[in-house]
């Protein structure tokens, strides 16, 4: 069975490594023939993989959700995408359609009707409402009038641009429409998107693929060890962590703290390390294998998100790699962790969770509450894959 799947763009945030990492898992599956075509920047990190057909585009990778829907959907790189996306299409002759995210919905609905072939579409996320988090930090998810999504567009860019966003919002909200399944990451994302889209949702957590970098034995730090992984932002909860573990530092815990990722927070980032430099390491971008070992040898990792996320890689990673994750209860988190393993988004919440962690380690061992082996993921989307190209739905 051949599959394409058709992603926004490489590397940029955890939705388009779940896409990538789905595509390697599915690509050692001997009842799949794969090609994954997308998006690069100049100063992308990820090697290029065996059965990946990207277009580049001329410019460094964006640091802002609105950079990058800024930059995917400028009309000449729109158009570029296309037409190479319909050429690949045409050479690999797929029998399913994989829409990764988003904005790969345009070519890949384009590309199925032309084709007359069976379209998914995977929802990581909440953009057929906004193309912002801004609305969504209080954790709740609901349709905005066209004037509110105007608001908030224009607390990030120019007018034209913020008018232009809403259309091709609506856009993408008719594309999802026409699609003939979606598949969302959590359940929490199935439910709050269901009352607004018209095809069936199945749900399909996100997988990691970890196991090249395991260890048959750990070395933590002798120094209580924290990591913070992801996106600078403050949807993501990054400055939130920035207080609770100031507030620790000036209270006397003696610990290191890790900062990896990239942003619009970087700055942030850099002035915090520089402050605390006898605790504080900020490690920028790194490479997969690196992160890892970070991890690894860590005793916890902290995702502060106030957005509800979907369903976090960086928690599922963390676990899988025998790291203690501890999260907000925001979105699909409460989905991959037991309640002992939350905290509400505030500093005093979260230095309190840290604090009674720091006291008694033994009693949060690394734990999920769902079966995310890579195994079962790809299994189940075969199946769908199948029933979709021969069966129907």
């Amino acid at each position: 069975m051949r599959i394409l799947i058709i992603s926004d763009t490489m590397e940029f945030s955890g939705a388009e490594e779940a896409i990538v990492t789905l595509a390697r898992l599915l690509h050692k599956n001997k009842q799949i023939k794969l090609c994954l075509c997308s998006t690069r920047f100049i100063n992308n990190h990820i090697k290029h993989l065996p059965f990946e057909d990207s277009y580049t585009i001329n410019r460094k990778k964006p640091l802002s959700i609105e950079e990058l829907y800024s930059t995917l959907l400028n009309p000449l790189n729109l158009i570029r995408n296309l037409r190479h996306c319909l050429d690949v299409a045409d050479d690999f002759q797929p029998d399913v359609i994989h829409s990764g995210i988003f904005t790969s919905a345009l070519p890949s609905v384009i590309i199925a009707k032309r084709l007359q072939l069976p379209v998914i579409e995977h929802i990581h996320d909440y953009r057929t409402l906004c193309l912002t988090d801004l609305p969504f930090l209080d954790g709740i998810i609901s349709q905005l009038s066209y004037s509110q999504e105007l608001r908030y567009y224009l607390k990030k860019v120019e007018f034209y641009k913020a008018t232009l966003a809403i259309g091709f919002r609506r856009l993408f909200y008719s594309l999802y429409n026409q699609c003939d399944l979606l598949i969302a990451v959590s359940n929490f994302v199935k439910k709050t998107l269901s009352p607004y889209l018209k095809p069936p949702i199945k749900v399909l957590y996100n997988a990691v693929d970890v196991e090249n970098e395991k260890r048959t034995e750990k070395g933590k730090h002798n120094k209580i060890s924290l990591v913070y992984s992801g996106r600078l932002s403050a949807a993501k909860g990054f400055p939130l962590f920035l207080k609770a573990s100031e507030l620790l530092l000036k209270n006397g815990v003696d610990m290191e703290i890790h900062i990896t990722g990239m942003g619009e927070l970087e700055l942030l980032a850099n002035r915090f390390a520089k402050a605390f430099n006898k605790n504080v390491y900020f490690h920028g971008f790194l490479p997969r294998n690196k992160l890892y070992d970070l991890v690894k040898n860590s005793n916890v990792t902290v995702h502060p998100s106030l957005w509800p996320e979907p369903c976090p890689l960086s928690i599922i990673k963390s676990v899988e790699l025998g790291t203690t994750a501890l999260a907000s209860n925001r979105g699909g988190i409460p989905e991959l962790l037991s309640p002992k393993y939350l905290f509400y988004p505030k500093q005093a919440d979260l230095h309190n969770k840290l604090c009674e962690f720091f006291k008694n380690p033994d009693k949060f061992p690394p734990s999920l509450a769902v079966d995310t082996s890579p195994e079962t993921i790809v299994n189940r989307l075969v199946d769908i894959y199948k029933l979709l190209a021969y069966g129907g739905m």
